[in-house]
């Protein structure tokens, strides 16, 4: 994302990889992530991803407000 002329910022925040998918936090929706380019529609809960066994990663991306919340 590009503000003015300038890269917009990006932060150190969890993602979750899945079967050897990596799930991204909604830019909007809390406690929902995503598989690349919205996976059709499909998304997980932050409890549903930790139910499912899946690993909690850190990777740089635009700020989510709410991501701070996941443990």
């Amino acid at each position: 994302m590009i503000i003015g002329n300038k890269m917009a910022e990006t932060l150190l925040q969890p993602v979750f990889k899945l079967n050897g998918i990596v799930l991204f936090p909604h830019y909007v929706k809390p406690h929902r992530w995503v598989g690349p380019g919205g996976s059709l529609g499909e998304s997980y809960t932050t409890t549903e991803l930790i139910e499912l066994g899946a690993e909690k990663q850190f990777e740089h991306l635009w700020p989510r407000s709410w991501v701070s919340e996941v443990k």
